[in-house]
This record gives structure tokens, sequence and C-alpha cells, in this order.
């Protein structure tokens, strides 16, 4: 009995161990990255057949991931909060394959989530300063500063960043004809914000 049991244990070992072989031995990896080139951590990847997941991972700190699948064709899904949601479709997985779908997978900035800042630089007179440097600064807890942006003044004097996150505090500076203003935002919460600047010189 003892040695029927030891077989029969030994059997179902060999039943699953070749499953579990060939379920890691194919499959699709990459590299999420956003618009700006940097890694995506923790994306959400998952693979849909018919609309349903069938297997998911999530993509480590480099923006890496390896998604073990059986062979054939899939919809691979990706994402992540602050971020619209990306889709390769008729990923075709081969045996013994890992598809490299690439390192370079884009994801854009979900604009409902993000902060958006526009604003508008005069000089003494009221009248429009264009193509000013307009730099824009997070404000650290501790009272120091990273720049994040710069852009210029249209003819306008109009200026607008592209959308931050998570960034609750920030400083807009302008410049011309060697001298500067700032703006200090508070920008807890995702929407736009708009910011009058002036600067003491005259038109030219």
């Amino acid at each position: 009995m003892l040695k029927r049991k030891v077989f029969f244990i030994i059997l179902s070992i060999g039943l699953v161990l070749p499953l579990a072989v060939f379920a890691q031995s194919s499959g699709v990896k990459g590299r999420v990255r956003n618009v700006d080139s940097k890694s995506i951590p923790n994306v959400e990847v998952t693979a849909r057949v018919d609309g349903k997941v069938v297997r998911s991972t999530r993509s480590d700190r480099q923006g890496r991931f390896t998604l073990a699948l059986e062979p054939g064709t899939y919809n691979i899904a990706f994402d992540a909060k602050g971020y619209g949601t990306g889709v390769k479709y008729d990923v075709k997985v081969k045996e013994n394959d890992f598809r490299d779908l690439g390192s370079n997978l884009l994801m854009t900035r979900d604009r409902g989530s993000l902060v958006l800042i526009k604003g508008i630089v005069f000089d003494k007179a009221n009248l429009s300063v264009r193509q000013a440097p307009v730099d824009l600064y997070e404000i650290r807890s501790d009272g120091t500063t990273r720049k994040l942006q710069t852009v210029y003044t249209n003819a306008a004097g109009e200026f607008e960043f592209n959308g931050i996150m998570n960034v609750p505090n920030v400083r807009v500076t302008a410049s011309a004809n060697g001298v500067s203003a700032s703006n200090d935002l508070v920008t807890d919460s995702p929407q736009v914000y708009r910011t009058v600047i002036k600067l003491p010189i005259e038109h030219e």
C-alpha cells in the first residue's frame, strides 16, 4: 500500500511539473514608460481573451514586466493611476517563446487626474510680454525648490505647462530684461490653475 501511495505521488508530480514548465516557457515581456521616457512602476498588465482577464502581473520599479501565458492570441492591457489605459491588440504568443513587446510601451497621462497650470505675463503698462521664459518649480515641505518645467510665452503673453501630478505647492517664475517675478500656487487637487505675473519692465 505504501509503495502504491509513493508511486501515485510521484506520478502526480510528474503530471504537474510539465504543465508548470509549459506555463512559464511562453508569454510576453516589456517595459512601460511615459511620454517623457520615464519608467512607470506598478502598472497592472493584464492578458485578456474575449474581454475576460486570464492572467495579470505588475511592472517593477523600472517599468519592466514578464507575464507567462499559454500559446494563443491576447489583448494586453496596461493600467496605472494617473494614466489612460493602453492596449496592444491581437498579440500572438507562440510555444516556448516569450514575446518581447519592447522597452517603449508608452502610456499617456489622464488629464482628468492632472494639475494644469496656465497664465499670462504682463509688463508695467499691463501689456503682454512675449517670448518670456517661465519656470515651474515644486516647493518642497522643507521650503527648497526643484525645477520641473520651462516654457515660453506666446505672442499674446500666455503660457501653459504640461500636466503634473502629486505636487501640492508650486512656484511660477517669469523673467524678461534681467528682472523676474513669481507667484506661488497651492495645487492640491487635479484641476486647471490660472495665474497672472506682472513684470516691472516698460513695454518695448
